[in-house]
């Protein structure tokens, strides 16, 4: 199997219902924060020309970009479209997502724990949970798929953060990384 790679980039699945919770998008205007890009949500459509559901990692810890990503490493999820923007939580925990301009790590919100279900090196198609490393949030930083429409008609669902027990069993907080060929 393929490891996750600090520096490449990924479309980043849902697995609700089967893995049909759609890819991470991001799309529109942030509706949280006026100070933030996109709003952030998920699309049954991907295509290689979507640039808003391709996402970079980049280590928030100094790891060299070509490094394997493990489980409990703490990464930045940068978004590929027009501007590159860092998946961020705002309005100080109020469970919304939208992606940043800028890394933020004083506030750690654009800082994400990805979570192996089973542990060490992270591989693509493995499924994972993203905590935020926010200290406003502690552990209700789950990225999830929630039941709110998303602010893009075209796409599937909204995005929320949300505390949930760290048993990995609701598909809503499953996620996987799925490697873009360049």
């Amino acid at each position: 199997m393929t490891s996750l790679i600090n520096g490449d980039t990924y479309r980043i699945e849902n697995g609700f219902n089967d893995w049909k919770g759609g890819n991470l998008d991001a799309c529109g205007r942030a509706a949280c924060c006026r100070k933030n890009l996109y709003d952030v949500n998920t699309s049954a459509f991907f295509s290689t020309e979507k640039l808003s559901s391709i996402w970079k990692i980049e280590s928030a810890n100094g790891k060299a970009a070509g490094t394997p990503v493990v489980t409990n490493d703490a990464v930045y999820l940068i978004n590929q479209h027009e501007i590159r923007s860092y998946l961020d939580v705002c309005g100080g925990g109020i469970h919304i997502q939208d992606a940043s301009t800028k890394p933020k790590k004083n506030q750690d919100t654009t800082v994400w724990i990805i979570l192996a279900h089973s542990g060490g090196e992270i591989h693509e198609g493995d499924t994972v949970s993203l905590l935020n490393e926010s200290s406003e949030l502690k552990d209700e930083g789950y990225l999830h798929t929630d039941k709110y429409p998303p602010i893009c008609d075209e796409n599937l669902f909204n995005v929320s953060v949300g505390y949930y027990s760290p048993d990995f069993t609701n598909e809503r907080l499953q996620w996987r990384f799925i490697e873009i060929p360049d």
